[in-house]
């Protein structure tokens, strides 16, 4: 009762903690766990930690015997460039080069506690960030009429059960309540030599999802090869609804034009999407272990973000932000090997495309396919470990030729994470 209480008040790290988006594509985030990073998430699979309430329920089962608690975070270091090449510059006089951060706040944090209540039934609870981005361009970007400053915070709350069905077979099921927030902010240009104007729009939403996934050994004690399990997850889609009660547009703006420029209660929609992952992981030996992960992303339900403003003179100023984004496909590769009862090292390589068509890239969320490299380690002394990764997040390089608005423009991103968790049996 204790941890778990512990657990909960340390939740708050998780709603004030910021999501960036240098994990995932788009805006998802696959940092959920120090012991899956270090593995590049590939863990579905394995998923033996109290992280298993969000990579895959089913492993709740084959966490320690008891209980364990997990108090984990994620540090983004990331940067990001934009250059005019195609002369689109909305004010002439600005600079053509600007420079942001992905992450206005870069911190998420991740929280488990998990429950061995028999061998055949065990229940978790889980605090984390798969869904989230913020992207803070400087003050004098020439971007900052597309997008100033644009921040999605989410914060999953996941109670989970898992069962033995058979020798082989567990099962496992979460439910989760989800809480987010958004804030988007962009300059209105009035003409050269004029001051800018802000438009802002902030909200909460809140909402339910849920996630369910299997285990299940398909070789056991086959000579080097020690156990073969596939795993498989769903996690659900989810309709972030933004209501007036909660939202609201602000102007900011010089007092010639504030009349024009009304503030207004609003209604938005923003949607995640499904993911079906796939993973086997492989004992090699007593001390190896191999995992790959395929994860089908349903980006496609997001075609635009609409504001539905309660003042008719405020929704005339505002215009649906499109998407069209696509599904895709990623790929993960990991492993670690156990060097001793005390020490394991992890490595990891993930594939990640990016959901966003060249029509609707924009400094918004500047995404593109991306390397996942990471590195990990693991300590145990008696019934406490530490877990840290390292992650490095090489982007492609972009430049946007089809944009709706014309808006062509070069971007370059990189980011460095590092991830911690500290556990604790009992």
């Amino acid at each position: 009762m204790k941890a778990i209480t512990v657990m909960l008040a340390a939740c708050l790290f998780g709603v004030l903690g910021r999501a960036v988006p240098a994990s995932a594509a788009s805006f998802s985030l696959s940092e959920n766990g120090a012991k899956a990073q270090g593995m590049a998430g590939a863990f579905v699979g394995q998923a033996d930690d109290p992280s298993a309430v969000w990579y895959n329920p089913a492993g709740l089962l084959r966490t320690n015997r008891g209980g364990v608690l997990s108090l984990g975070g994620n540090l983004f270091i990331p940067d990001i460039t934009a250059d005019d090449v195609n002369d689109v510059r909305t004010n002439t006089a600005d600079d053509s080069h600007a420079e942001g951060e992905s992450g206005a706040t870069p911190v998420t944090g991740n929280q488990y506690v998990s429950w061995r209540v028999s061998d055949r039934v065990a229940l978790g609870l889980g605090a984390n960030t798969p869904f989230g981005l913020s992207v803070d361009w400087d003050d004098d970007a020439f971007v900052r009429y597309q997008s100033a400053f644009a921040e999605l915070r989410t914060l999953f709350i996941t109670p989970a059960i898992a069962v033995q069905l058979s020798n082989r077979i567990a099962a496992g099921l979460g439910v989760s309540y989800v809480y987010a927030d958004a804030e988007l902010e962009r300059k209105i240009f009035f003409g050269p030599g004029l001051e800018d104007g802000t438009f802002q729009m902030a909200g909460q939403a809140r909402e339910w999802a849920y996630d369910a996934g299997i285990q299940a050994v398909l070789v056991e004690d086959a000579g080097a090869l020690g156990r073969l399990t596939l795993g498989a997850t769903y996690h659900s889609a989810v309709s972030l609804g933004f209501e007036s009660d909660d939202s609201v547009i602000r102007f900011t703006v010089p007092a010639a034009f504030a009349s024009s420029f009304p503030n207004s209660a609003v209604s938005a929609n923003i949607d995640l999407p499904e993911i079906w992952t796939v993973g086997l992981s492989a004992e090699i030996g007593e001390r190896t272990t191999v995992n790959l992960d395929v994860s089908r992303v349903m980006w496609e339900t997001l075609h635009q973000v609409v504001f539905v403003a309660e003042n008719p003179v405020t929704q005339a100023l505002v215009s649906p932000i499109v998407r069209d984004y696509g599904n895709t496909w990623v790929a993960r590769l990991g492993g670690e090997r156990r060097l001793n009862d005390a020490w394991a090292m992890r490595l990891g390589y993930a594939y990640d495309e990016t959901p966003i068509p060249d029509e609707t890239l924009d400094p918004l969320l500047p995404d593109a396919d991306r390397h996942l490299v990471t590195a990990g380690v693991g300590y145990t002394y008696g019934r406490y470990s530490v877990d840290a990764a390292y992650s490095a997040f090489f982007f492609e390089d972009i430049s946007t030729s089809t944009h709706q608005d014309g808006f062509n423009v070069d971007y370059e991103s990189f980011s460095h994470v590092v991830s911690l968790a500290f556990n604790c049996r009992f």
